[in-house]
């Protein structure tokens, strides 16, 4: 089926057990449907429409979810969409996202027009998400070599990838012309490149892999790659992950946790003082992300180091940073397996709507992933 396919939905709504807060699910359970990644820009700014990634086809294509009527319109087809990397434009107008790893496109979402803004080279990949700064003026990737690439299907996969080096290059993107620029090209595993809100001359990147093994995951760097700084020296035993920006640009969030501590923590360094500090003691939430202001903050809990089923924490978090409270709003109880090749599907990724009203977020809980809203 082609662009601008309608798929009628029936939303089912329910009061959670455990919290008594609403509960609806978007899209049904026998379809592969999922958000995308946390902290690209999924609702239009009125709250009123998601992008997302559906399977309806047999393979991921982007649709355009309007929540009042209940209908999912399809914005692209065919096989090859990154449906985790892909964003609105900060005016509702366009869907930016990577296909077969190689193009950036955009597209129109009144009339489905779709264009190749740039091409990555014969040599090279596209990895991971891809981010635009605050105008969507310019974005920043991450491009592995392609003699250096593999398929990281599995969590094992991931793990042996860090020991081989492959070479990447932080790149950014000029989003009118399509013009390159290398910012930083080295033999080690980078991911996660993120615009500092609001400003264009801050980047923020990571060296990637699993976390016993990054020495110090998290950096910052202007756009000509001449001011490379580290955000935090992690101690001895202590990692770091899953760092984001405050949508105001006041800080850098990410969570620690050591491995002799049972606990997990909420942080947050400064960029320009790279003051680090400790804001709180969480549950073993996986992926955070926080409100416009930073004072709200969404987490998912997440499985248990040992393995054990029964010491996972199945619950979406709220956490008041002003007031120094916390409440589970819903069970989300994914299952955090490997889906089709994916690490990532099952994944909640969860995070607030413009109004701060509601929590998105993807759960496998009835079958296959699905969209969820939790009423904060």
């Amino acid at each position: 089926m082609a662009k601008g396919r309608k798929v009628h939905l029936s939303f089912r709504r329910h009061i959670d057990r455990e919290t008594g807060h609403e509960v609806v699910r978007l899209t049904p359970p026998h379809v592969i449907c999922h958000r995308n990644y946390f902290y690209q820009k999924c609702f239009t700014r009125d709250g009123q429409k998601i992008i997302f990634g559906g399977a309806f086809e047999g393979h991921w294509n982007y649709y355009l979810l309007d929540l009042n009527r209940e209908i999912a319109t399809q914005l692209t087809e065919g096989n090859g969409d990154n449906t985790f990397g892909g964003f609105l434009s900060h005016d509702d107008r366009h869907l930016w996202y990577v296909k077969n790893k190689r193009e950036l496109r955009k597209v129109c979402l009144e009339t489905w027009e779709e264009q190749c803004v740039y091409e990555v080279d014969s040599e090279w990949v596209g990895y991971g998400t891809w981010v635009a700064n605050s105008d969507c003026s310019q974005l920043v990737g991450i491009e592995i070599r392609k003699s250096d690439w593999r398929p990281l299907t599995d969590w094992q996969k991931f793990r042996d990838f860090w020991y081989t080096r492959p070479e990447c290059r932080l790149i950014r993107v000029d989003l009118h012309t399509g013009e390159r620029h290398v910012v930083l090209q080295e033999k080690n595993w980078l991911g996660h490149p993120i615009w500092r809100p609001d400003d264009d001359q801050t980047i923020a990147f990571c060296h990637e892999g699993p976390r016993d093994l990054v020495s110090a995951r998290m950096w910052l760097t202007d756009p000509q790659g001449k001011k490379v700084r580290k955000v935090c020296q992690p101690q001895p035993g202590e990692s770091m992950t899953h760092e984001f920006w405050v949508p105001d640009g006041s800080a850098l969030y990410y969570v620690t946790h050591h491995e002799d501590d049972a606990h997990r923590y909420l942080c947050s360094a400064d960029p320009e003082t790279l003051e680090n500090r400790r804001l709180r003691t969480i549950p073993p939430c996986s992926h955070l992300m926080s409100s416009h202001d930073g004072r709200w903050v969404v987490g998912d809990g997440s499985p248990h180091k040992t393995g054990a089923p029964e010491l996972n924490d199945p619950f979406i978090w709220v956490f008041d940073l002003h007031k120094g409270s916390q409440k589970a709003i819903c069970r989300h109880d994914s299952s955090w397996k490997v889906l089709e090749g994916n690490r990532q599907v099952t994944h909640p990724h969860p995070s607030f709507s413009p109004d701060n009203q509601w929590v998105l977020f993807t759960s496998d809980a009835e079958g296959m992933p699905a969209l969820w809203l939790a009423h904060v």
